[in-house]
């Protein structure tokens, strides 16, 4: 495929960041599309059918992690870049066990999205060379690299105790509504959907046996 026919749909939530990648790759692209919602996206891909998705993982409604495993085994065509904040071996193990083509970081230059770009339409793999620095996490890289507030990590570990929101609400003396949006939002950062998968990362972090 000739790169500047193909068609890209961009799904981030974050509209500033979504508007700007639009803007700079309208010129270089045939169609470029936009979607906020991972529910949305599903409907645009089908809608549009792209030839590639620069997917975020933070998405509401449906994650970016298991709206790709849906897209991996519904249009197996579609070629996907996972495009994140998250500099974790977590998620990249994740993306490629999904079979996903790349894996960029945000905070990577836009000459090196538009080659991982370019490299994935023509039938490539590209993981940001970032994600070569990545070696032995501790808890505090744990911590940053999911952008987890001290809260929520005191959360994680009432749920690791296997104790229930009720109990971990009265050990942090907040309201029980409190604990469920900080658990809400722990499995939204990790991209999980339930406590076996929590216990699953911490396993791989050290964090439990």
């Amino acid at each position: 495929m000739t790169t500047s026919l193909a068609s890209i749909l961009i799904a981030d939530d974050h509209r500033l960041f979504n508007d700007a990648v639009a803007t700079m790759l309208r010129p270089m692209f045939k169609s470029i599309w936009q979607t906020f919602d991972g529910r949305d996206l599903l409907y645009a891909i089908q809608t549009h059918s792209p030839d590639l998705l620069l997917l975020d993982i933070n998405l509401p409604n449906l994650n970016g992690i298991e709206a790709a495993r849906i897209l991996r085994r519904n249009t197996p065509s579609l070629k996907i870049i996972l495009v994140t904040m998250y500099n974790h071996s977590h998620f990249v193990s994740e993306a490629k066990s999904i079979g996903l083509e790349g894996y960029l970081l945000k905070d990577s230059p836009s000459d090196v999205l538009i080659d991982g770009i370019k490299t994935v339409l023509s039938g490539g793999y590209f993981f940001d060379p970032k994600l070569q620095k990545q070696n032995n996490s501790t808890d505090d890289d744990f911590v940053k690299g999911f952008l987890l507030s001290r809260r929520e990590k005191d959360v994680i570990k009432g749920l690791l105790a296997g104790k229930t929101s009720e109990q971990i609400a009265n050990d942090l003396s907040i309201a029980y509504e409190t604990v469920k949006s900080h658990r809400k939002n722990i499995y939204l950062k990790l991209g999980i959907n339930s406590l076996v998968e929590l216990i699953h990362i911490s396993r791989e972090q050290g964090w439990i046996n």
